[in-house]
């Protein structure tokens, strides 16, 4: 049963006056995406660095990637592109770290904001939450039944039995990144990793409804679906198919058991659900 929280005006002074913004990208300046995220980005009050993402002939792509963790824990080997994408995503988590930053704001090139005010209030509204928050997302596809919410201002936030998927934007802090940087090799893509935060000891949260979608249809279309798709149909089998439906039995449990910690609590933001979360992997 989802339960709501309703959270009274606190002051922003945690706000940085100018948050960091890293935009991933492969487009050059004069591509559409990147023309696209630099005329919305130039509206904001955001420090934005576009970092070249990883690319696919990249000879650092192939030590990172698991394949006996990829057999093990998803239904079909990654492509590419998405090994790609999570690389870029390291590479924007160790610039973060390397700048010294708190936190940073983090979009891949397909971004479009719905309303500039929404999502600034959004960005402002979750350093009033009383949960100490890892991520917040501000875009989720397709997402579910949220769980959990608080109401801060005109900005409602929730929590999910797991994470969505979509990385197109999110807000995170350096102390989540430098967690993340700590997993040595990629099995699953980056979305579908964050869906299982018991691994990570990470709050995941998210705005709803969110301010920002994915506009990479209009953008000259997905650079990744094409190959998803057809790594599904190479690799679909009964004995894959019985795999992944333990799979999802398994993730479905621990969701219900992480979703117990979601509570209100008095915890210092920047701080984690890592020891709480550590103890009881301990106890598993």
């Amino acid at each position: 049963m989802e339960e709501a929280t309703i959270i009274p005006f606190a002051a922003r002074s945690r706000v940085p006056a100018v948050l960091p913004c890293y935009v991933l990208t492969l487009d050059s300046p004069l591509g559409m995406r990147y023309r696209s995220a630099a005329r919305q980005l130039a509206r904001l009050p955001l420090d934005v660095t576009f970092v070249p993402g990883v690319r696919l002939d990249d000879p650092t792509m192939a030590p990172r990637y698991s394949v006996w963790r990829n057999r093990l824990f998803m239904k079909r080997p990654l492509t590419a592109g998405e090994v790609s994408v999570f690389m870029g995503h390291r590479r924007i988590w160790g610039r973060l770290l390397a700048a010294g930053h708190d936190l940073a704001l983090v979009f891949e090139d397909d971004f479009l904001i719905h309303d500039d005010d929404a999502l600034l209030a959004a960005i402002a509204d979750s350093f009033s939450l009383p949960i100490a928050w890892d991520i917040v997302k501000l875009f989720d596809f397709k997402p579910k039944v949220p769980v959990r919410r608080w109401q801060t201002n005109a900005t409602t936030f929730v929590a999910y039995k797991y994470p969505p998927s979509g990385c197109v934007a999110y807000l995170i802090r350096a102390s989540a990144a430098a967690r993340l940087m700590e997993r040595r090799t990629i099995y699953r893509p980056i979305d579908e990793d964050w869906s299982h935060p018991w691994e990570t000891g990470l709050t995941i949260i998210s705005v709803m409804p969110n301010p920002v979608a994915e506009a990479a249809v209009q953008l000259g279309g997905s650079l990744l679906e094409a190959d998803r798709q057809a790594a599904k149909g190479r690799h679909r089998s009964v004995v894959r198919s019985l795999h992944g439906g333990l799979l999802t039995l398994v993730k479905n449990a621990r969701a219900a058991w992480w979703n117990t910690g979601l509570a209100p609590s008095a915890a210092v933001p920047g701080s984690s659900r890592r020891d709480s979360s550590a103890t009881r992997r301990a106890a598993a």
